[in-house]
């Protein structure tokens, strides 16, 4: 069995996230999900709680029309000691055998850990417009943010007031990370 894994931290879950799920399937039959950095949330880079992500996971995938019983949405918190990073990655999800990553640190670490796992580099359609980043900027300024992301994403951050809770962690005073 062929199986994938695309690790982010999905602040939000956003239009590219759903492309880039649909190419691994397309070249895998399983698709392994991590909700990375899964203990941070209600700070301004982190603002959703990994429940509040899993959840947005879910709902744009099974929007999107795949199949969720060859996906596993897993949780993982950050293991800042970057040399045990992909054995302890590996403890926590199911044994996958290609990895989906943008990014150049995160291929890195796992190429050196292990020279044996195919690396792809995902084909990133818009990626200044579907940017995590970027679309938390959009929400905090009240600019227009919702068609970057799917209609189920959209509908549970709306339900979770999460436009306030971005606003509120905008501001200085509201930054525990700097108390």
């Amino acid at each position: 069995m062929n199986r994938a894994l695309m690790i982010g931290r999905f602040q939000p879950f956003h239009n590219g996230h759903v492309a880039l799920a649909r190419q691994a399937l397309a070249d895998c039959d399983e698709l392994v999900i991590v909700v990375g950095s899964a203990q941070y949330n209600f700070i301004e880079k982190d603002p959703f709680t990994a429940g509040e992500r899993i959840l947005m996971i879910h709902d744009a995938l099974a929007e999107a029309g795949i199949d969720l019983t060859k996906c596993y949405i897993i949780p993982v918190p950050n293991d800042d000691n970057n040399a045990r990073w992909l054995a302890n990655l590996r403890s926590m999800v199911p044994h996958f055998n290609t990895l989906y990553s943008g990014n150049e640190f995160v291929d890195h670490l796992a190429f050196s850990q292990d020279p044996s796992l195919v690396v792809r580099q995902p084909e990133f359609s818009k990626k200044q417009e579907y940017n995590g980043t970027n679309i938390r900027r959009l929400m905090a300024e009240l600019k227009s943010w919702e068609p970057l992301v799917p209609a189920a994403v959209a509908r549970i951050i709306k339900q979770i007031d999460g436009i306030s809770r971005i606003r509120m962690l905008a501001k200085s005073d509201s930054k525990p990370q700097e108390w």
